[in-house]
């Protein structure tokens, strides 16, 4: 096989198929290993066989780019509900209900990734990243860091939020300085006030949307393409923001719940998967320094579902991969003693 003239030598042909498809696999990107197809017909016979993927959604080229008064109209929305559920600082109790235009404005404004798809007929990990739209969820509430992770089966099963209202770089002097220029009992001072408690909803509100969002996307393409050995799906956003993840048996779950929700979902109007109702627990301080990554958070709040088990839940998962500030700040807030207790009722 590596017996050609030098001038007609191609070294990929000395390359067994095993070894090639080991290399397509770490290229992972989608729109890479689709030009690859073309390249000649040994590529194109091995290529559906790769089995992770990596597809980097672009926003729909026809629409508006969002302005800040759809922003500033949905941020006002959520402010409503929120006024209208939240009955005292340590539970809430209410119906919510979201008109569409306010679902739309997370992650519905993009291509489907159905062409690309049904190039890999032996794909078992995904990894969809779906485009910016501008401002991040958050910016219009006070947030200026605000991150997400979701499992999920037929329906929420575990969720961390993180959210602060400001982040930045340590200085050991400045830092410390903060506490002693403020009264002791200011520094250690760990009540959240009615109208603070009530913005971290809104967070978490924002966080669930846009995690149920992602849900509904992925019913959507397993309902056109079944993608049988799929084993592990990632979807992420280009602003490093959140992701939504389900591994085997998950999957598994949700295509026998579609079984029998097939109708449901070609008819649903809402355009995400209904939350369901929640019991949600949350930590707040006013300032938390990270030395190992070098930040400081004020006004860090950690939210975790589920309540029952959650310092076990944040134990076992692997956080390495949301950043350090993120992983270390998940793992410092959860040794909070005193926490707060969130219901919510389905939406």
């Amino acid at each position: 096989m590596c017996s050609k003239t030098e001038e007609d030598f191609d070294y990929f042909d000395c390359l067994p198929d095993a070894l090639l498809l080991f290399i397509f696999n770490k290229l992972q990107d989608a729109k890479s290993l689709t030009k690859c197809l073309l390249v000649s017909k040994r590529f194109s016979s091995l290529i559906p066989f790769t089995n992770t993927i990596f597809i980097s959604i672009p926003p729909l080229q026809h629409l508006s780019k969002p302005n800040r008064n759809s922003t500033g109209s949905y941020i006002n929305t959520l402010r409503l509900l929120v006024h209208n559920l939240f009955l005292k600082p340590l539970r809430c109790f209410h119906q919510i209900m979201l008109p569409k235009s306010a679902t739309r404005s997370f992650d519905s404004s993009y291509y489907q990734p159905n062409g690309v798809l049904k190039n890999f007929k032996e794909m078992k990990s995904l990894h969809l990243e779906l485009p910016s739209h501008g401002d991040e969820l958050g910016s219009g509430t006070g947030a200026s860091f605000l991150k997400w992770k979701a499992e999920f089966g037929s329906n929420l099963k575990t969720c961390i939020i993180l959210g602060a209202t400001s982040i930045q770089r340590s200085n050991k002097f400045s830092s410390s300085s903060f506490c002693l220029q403020q009264k002791e009992q200011e520094c250690i001072e760990e009540t959240l006030t009615d109208d603070e408690l009530k913005l971290r909803v809104i967070w978490t509100i924002s966080c669930l949307i846009a995690a149920s969002t992602r849900h509904y996307l992925f019913k959507k393409i397993l309902a056109d393409h079944p993608i049988p050995l799929l084993q592990r799906v990632l979807i992420s956003d280009a602003n490093k923001q959140g992701k939504f993840y389900m591994v085997k048996e998950e999957i598994v779950e949700m295509r026998n719940s579609m079984n029998s929700e097939q109708d449901t979902l070609e008819s649903s109007s809402l355009e995400r998967t209904p939350v369901p109702e929640l019991n949600m627990k949350l930590w707040y301080l006013p300032m938390l320094e990270l030395p190992e990554s070098g930040y400081v958070m004020r006004g860090a709040t950690l939210v975790i579902r589920p309540v029952d088990g959650s310092d076990s839940m944040v134990g076992s998962l692997d956080l390495e991969g949301d950043g350090e500030a993120f992983s270390e700040a998940v793992r410092e807030m959860i040794k909070v003693k005193k926490s707060y207790l969130m219901t919510m009722s389905s939406f």
